[in-house]
């Protein structure tokens, strides 16, 4: 995964991190920032003053955000992804620099949110899909100091000691 190497990883990854995300929202900036935890430690910005996207974005791993409220939900719309940032955890999901995502975020209880993601990638697929899941509040929870470029065993966490890798498997970048 990009955050085993100090990537950040973008959409879906970003909010489904192994160690935590949180959302911010700062009315006054008329901006929301994800947090993210693990990996990179890096952070999303939203653009929620009505801003369209920039006709020449230039590719990131996060893309250029713009976000706007449908009744309780937040909508994020995002174009400008790089081609080295993963959509999920899963291997084998390609995508281009054409990746257009909207992202709906709907807190449904006190402790819960449903997450729904749309892909419309006509570089990678030949129709637009949809994935989702809920993601739980934990309250009273902080972000912890997480420097991945210092001392770096994040890799080794996630796949168990050196000596276990099966080395036959392609590493992917």
């Amino acid at each position: 995964e990009p955050y085993t190497r100090c990537k950040p990883s973008g959409a879906f990854r970003q909010v489904a991190t192994a160690y935590g995300t949180q959302f911010v929202h700062f009315p006054e900036q008329q901006q929301f920032i994800i947090f993210q935890t693990g990996g990179s430690h890096s952070y999303r910005i939203i653009h929620m003053d009505g801003r369209q996207h920039p006709k020449d974005v230039k590719p990131s791993y996060y893309g250029h955000s713009i976000g706007r409220f449908e009744g309780d939900t937040l909508v994020v719309d995002t174009v400008g992804y790089n081609e080295r940032m993963w959509i999920s955890n899963l291997e084998g999901m390609p995508h281009s620099e054409k990746l257009h995502t909207i992202e709906r975020f709907t807190r449904t209880d006190m402790n819960n949110m449903r997450y729904e993601l749309v892909i419309d990638d006509p570089g990678a697929y030949t129709a637009t899909w949809t994935t989702a899941f809920n993601v739980r509040f934990n309250s009273g929870v902080e972000s912890f100091e997480f420097v991945c470029q210092d001392g770096n065993q994040a890799f080794d966490l996630m796949v168990g000691s050196m000596e276990s890798v099966d080395r036959t498997s392609p590493f992917v970048p």
